[in-house]
């Protein structure tokens, strides 16, 4: 089976929880003052970073994304770019489903 990446798509969370920490270190934020200042808790992001089985939801991973990305132009900071799902060459469960 083929695959190759797809700039519509959305990151696996073990893809993002790396982005994020990489984008957390250059922009030199620490999770548990950075997370609350966005409106979320304390612990969520040191949780997301340290907790392979842990998880954001798309909202927040967006807010996430776009801040830091935000951040990153305004101190001249240069991200690695958002990464991107490798895409099977069909459609999981098949073209039928």
């Amino acid at each position: 089976m083929t695959r190759k990446t797809h700039p519509d798509t959305l990151p696996e969370p073990a893809e993002f929880r790396a982005w994020l920490a990489d984008a957390l270190l250059a922009l030199k934020l620490r999770p548990t003052g950075y997370g609350p200042a966005l409106g979320l808790g304390k612990n969520t992001l040191s949780h997301f970073l340290s907790k392979p089985g842990r998880d954001l939801n798309l909202g927040t991973a967006s807010l996430l994304a776009r801040d830091l990305v935000a951040r990153a132009a305004v101190e001249g900071v240069v991200l690695d770019p958002l990464p991107r799902q490798l895409l099977p060459a069909e459609p999981i469960g098949g073209a039928d489903a």
